[in-house]
């Protein structure tokens, strides 16, 4: 699909993931053993045969820029005239000396700043997708079926039935349609805890023409009353044919710690993680050097993904091991997410908890945090 750009917005993504964005973007955010969350929205645009994605990073996207690189593990690579692009954020003071307003969040300001490259590119639509909403979408398909509506943007939903009660939705939009799929209203919703209400979940994807996507751009930023693009939509819905285009595989929206926490959990039931898995082989990462999983014969190991690299002396049960982990003689980790390089000491005892990378929990130590509420340490903490 050369005539359509890829476009992965991390201006428009609520961040609530407490300590693990602390000094990181959401899609850097480790999920399910081995990926970031950014992985599932390049493979998805690889598979779909985009081949040139750019990043709307934020000022947090360092170790995102280390992890992507030029997108040759995704199979965009910038030799074939694809690849990855950034980019950066910035921050502009806006109106005249007497009404400043400076503009530092948000994917409008994002966008205007950066009007110069969306004119001097030749593409006809963009594919605009977010890093904290994992799923797996064929995009030619949705592409082919904005083409075939003659809708103006055509916009990517979950409807939410009663296999989905799972779902642990923070900030998102329920989109009302009329019999033909076109979008005539959006409502803010939440859900706290898994919800059998029947909705349209909005996944903050969209495909719209790069033109139209200008001019909405200049229009909205010299009004001044909106700061996200969705909202602009969302407020024109009477003038502008928006068409819904449904999801009806895996979904989980990573905007919380709450849901971060729920949705792992979730890939260690049956159900769950055969969701998951379907098609598992097309989703693609950073590649690294893979070591041996070392269990020492005292271990013990139940319901649980266990990476490469990580050695275990104790229990885990229910829980996800990032590549390096060590359980120590004695220890006892449940329920829990353990990020990369981290060590459980002897005797220690982990119950519903996550641990970003490189933390050490000292010798009988114990840690227990809530389903609802998981306990949380920093990046290189020692506890």
């Amino acid at each position: 699909m050369k005539n359509v750009l890829g476009m992965i917005n991390l201006m428009d993504e609520q961040d609530d993931l407490s300590t693990l964005t602390r000094n990181r973007c959401v899609a850097a955010v480790p999920f399910a053993g081995k990926y970031r969350l950014v992985d599932f929205a390049l493979s998805n645009m690889s598979n779909s045969g985009i081949q040139k994605v750019v990043v709307l990073a934020n000022s947090k996207a360092e170790s995102l820029l280390e992890h992507v690189g030029d997108g040759q593990d995704w199979g965009l690579d910038a030799s074939q005239e694809g690849g990855v692009s950034i980019l950066p954020p910035v921050s502009l003071r806006i109106g005249d000396a007497d009404h400043l307003r400076t503009l530092e969040h948000g994917d409008l300001l994002h966008l205007y700043s950066h009007l110069d490259y969306l004119k001097s590119c030749t593409e006809t639509y963009i594919l605009l997708a977010p890093s904290s909403v994992i799923y797996r979408s064929n995009f030619e398909n949705m592409v082919d079926y904005h083409l075939s509506s003659g809708a103006e943007i055509t916009v990517l939903y979950k409807n939410l039935t009663e296999i989905d009660r799972h779902a642990h939705i923070g900030h998102a939009y329920n989109l009302e349609m009329n019999d033909h799929g076109r979008v005539i209203r959006a409502v803010p919703t939440y859900h706290a805890l898994p919800s059998l209400t029947l909705q349209n979940i909005d996944l903050d994807t969209m495909v719209i023409e790069r033109k139209l996507l200008i001019d909405l751009i200049e229009k909205s930023m010299k009004s001044g009353t909106e700061i996200y693009l969705k909202n602009v939509i969302w407020a024109h819905l009477d003038d502008i044919y928006v068409q819904g285009y449904a999801n009806h595989g895996y979904v989980a929206i990573m905007d919380s710690v709450d849901s971060y926490y729920a949705h792992s959990m979730h890939l260690l039931q049956p159900q769950g993680w055969k969701q998951f898995m379907i098609n598992q082989e097309s989703v693609y990462t950073r590649k690294e050097e893979e070591q041996q999983i070392a269990c020492h014969h005292q271990a013990l190991v139940r319901n649980s993904f266990v990476a490469p690299g990580c050695r275990i002396e104790g229990y885990v049960e229910n829980s996800i091991l990032f590549p390096g982990v060590t359980i120590g003689s004695g220890a006892s980790v449940k329920n829990s997410v353990i990020m990369h390089d981290c060590t459980i000491e002897a005797s220690a005892y982990l119950d519903r908890v996550i641990l970003d990378k490189q933390v050490i929990v000292e010798r009988g130590a114990v840690l227990c945090g809530q389903y609802a509420h998981p306990f949380v340490a920093e990046k290189s903490g020692i506890l």
